[in-house]
């Protein structure tokens, strides 16, 4: 009988669908990053205190009430102020609800780390919204998952692992 109840229990876990991640590479932006829905691509402007309407390309699937999405900001015209438009990024979030969480983050280790901050926020509207920023070669990264209100369980681990899969390859190539 144990065998039977082993035997059901494995073909059941089986018939459960994995959710599917896989990277996507973005080559033109020099990002690469896991989605676990097939993302939606559209040009858009970006705003910030410091410029208006700045190019910048939008990255998003849902998946489960979680919304995830990849910001990309052309900063080409303002390279001297990347590390200015992280930090006003991060201070618009932080402004938007009670903060849970910040953190200082790297992508790769020595010389090729690539530093950003992490910021988790519950916002007035319900949501819980976990966000890493970057700037890299001229661009403003914004890899934000928003846990939405019909999803009862905010602190599922799934938004982390979003925003933990992003890379920048040194070199321009990502093989």
């Amino acid at each position: 009988m144990r065998i039977f109840a082993v035997i059901m229990f494995a073909l059941i876990l089986g018939a459960v669908p994995a959710s599917a991640w896989e990277e996507y590479i973005y080559l033109d932006q020099g990002v690469a990053i896991s989605f676990p829905a097939k993302p939606q691509a559209m040009k858009s402007t970006y705003d910030s205190t410091l410029a208006k309407g700045l190019p910048s390309m939008i990255y998003s699937a849902e998946d489960d009430h979680v919304v995830y999405k990849l910001t990309v900001v052309d900063l080409t015209s303002r390279p001297d102020a990347g590390a200015n438009f992280v930090n006003d990024a991060a201070y618009k979030l932080i402004r938007e609800g009670d903060v849970l969480f910040t953190d200082f983050t790297r992508v790769y280790q020595n010389e090729r780390s690539i530093h950003g901050v992490t910021v988790v926020v519950d916002r007035k509207d319900g949501t819980r919204v976990r966000t890493s920023l970057y700037y890299n070669k001229s661009r403003l990264y914004i890899a934000g998952a928003t846990v939405l209100p019909a999803r009862s369980d905010k602190d599922m681990t799934t938004p982390s692992r979003y925003d933990q899969t992003i890379r920048f390859p040194p070199d321009g190539r990502f093989d």
